[in-house]
């Protein structure tokens, strides 16, 4: 079969265009030499692609075929040409990293020393909530995770990078000075910005569970998976608490305070997670040393 690449790509076109002379503009081509390849695409096959109706023109049901097969190749062709592209540019393979948002500013404090112990390669970064970085693991996209520990470990491996508690964060004025630790009730008064995962049991349940026994009732005016958007809202003049991991509350500034809360949570355990069996036990050793010290 002669069909190739190139006519692949004028007869999709036309099919997503729905016209010739539409098609032919956005080929920067003119229309007579378009018109003739995908005559010789359907004297090749044998079969009409399309039904000419007027100027527009629709698929038969074996161009709908063809349209579907057609993409599918030019779509593997696409990401082929680019994976060489992206290999033969690096010396060594990138080092894909996964990053949860509650791990964001210990990531930060370690990326020098990260970046030394990889200098011949380059650091891919996918940042997203631990469910999708599970995803992404068992797929292979990642080499490894900086996240809490997975839901489901069943096919993962974990290994507990540090601990960190739960930390209150709001603007200096807003919690008189005398208050070293907040109470639940202390929280109860205030907005709250909390963390919640987009799948599953997490800090936010098990915080409101704790008012639920308390008979209290908490005014939450956001959550979200990403603790930036707690932060900044905070940063821009709100007057409420962020409830977060106390080592990701380290960068607010002055006018900031960072308290402990005085309640049984569960700690955040920010862990170094890879896909079991381990394929690569020296890369975990490099970035546990790198992480953990």
């Amino acid at each position: 079969m002669l069909m190739d690449l190139k006519r692949m790509r004028y007869f999709c076109t036309v099919a997503e265009q729905g016209q010739i002379s539409r098609a032919a503009k956005v080929l920067h081509m003119a229309q007579p030499p378009l018109s003739q390849r995908l005559r010789e695409l359907e004297e090749e096959l044998g079969c009409d692609l399309f039904v000419r109706k007027g100027r527009s023109i629709q698929l038969t049901e074996a161009g709908s075929v063809l349209y579907r097969r057609a993409r599918d190749i030019l779509h593997a062709v696409d990401a082929t040409r680019d994976e060489v592209i992206r290999v033969s540019s690096q010396s060594e393979p990138a080092l894909r990293i996964g990053l949860s948002p509650t791990c964001k500013r210990f990531w930060l404090r370690h990326f020098s020393r990260l970046r030394s112990h990889f200098t011949g390669r380059q650091i891919g970064l996918v940042v997203g909530d631990s469910t999708y970085l599970e995803q992404l693991l068992r797929t292979g996209e990642l080499d490894v995770a900086l996240m809490q520990p997975p839901l489901h470990p069943q096919d993962l491996a974990v290994h507990e990078v540090t601990i960190s508690k739960t930390a209150a964060v709001f603007p200096a004025w807003l919690v008189d000075e005398s208050i070293q630790t907040l109470s639940l009730e202390e929280l109860g008064q205030h907005p709250l910005l909390l963390l919640r995962r987009s799948v599953g049991v997490g800090s936010y349940e098990r915080l409101l569970h704790c008012f639920n026994e308390a008979g209290l009732t908490p005014n939450v005016v956001l959550y979200s998976s990403d603790i930036d958007p707690l932060l900044d809202v905070l940063k821009e003049g709100f007057a409420g608490i962020a409830v977060i991991p106390q080592t990701e509350a380290v960068s607010m500034g002055e006018g900031f305070r960072v308290l402990p809360i005085d309640m049984e949570l569960p700690d955040y355990h920010l862990s170094l997670v890879c896909s079991k069996p381990v394929a690569n036990p020296a890369l975990i050793e490099q970035l546990l040393g790198v992480w953990t010290n």
